[in-house]
């Protein structure tokens, strides 16, 4: 029994510290991008969020927010081609989500997301028709 004393059951937090983006010159076809940071605090959200295209997301997350007002937070952005991009710091009540997961509503068909929550540092290249998710070296 002492032994599981100091077991915990609460799922791991993220371990996301910062977003970078890196917006190239002709981005989503040379239109302005949205991009969303979705940090999930709900277990039961994870698996629902995580099954979802960005075009998916983008048109239900009013009602994803509505009906989850505690269970997720959402961090949205929008940039432009060839403009400087953000730099996000994940700080306060955003480093207890047990999920991250960001969204791009690219014009061009595809899912469009990516679960960030195992990386610290993240950078995301925003291209023509897709983004990647980078680690930038140390």
């Amino acid at each position: 029994m002492m032994a599981l004393a100091g077991c915990s059951s609460a799922p791991p937090e993220i371990e996301t510290r910062e977003l970078n983006f890196e917006v190239g010159a002709k981005a989503n076809d040379d239109n302005a991008l949205a991009v969303d940071l979705v940090l999930v605090f709900d277990l039961t959200l994870v698996a629902q969020v995580s099954e979802l295209t960005s075009a998916v997301w983008f048109k239900t997350r009013d009602q994803v927010k509505l009906a989850n007002p505690t269970g997720l937070e959402v961090q949205s952005f929008e940039v432009i081609p060839g403009q400087p991009g953000a730099h996000i710091d994940i700080t306060g009540r955003s480093r207890d989500a047990i999920a991250a997961f960001v969204f791009a509503s690219y014009a061009s068909p595809g899912p469009h997301r990516a679960r960030i929550d195992g990386l610290r540092s993240v950078l995301l290249r925003l291209g023509g028709k897709d983004f990647a998710v980078v680690v930038p070296s140390s």
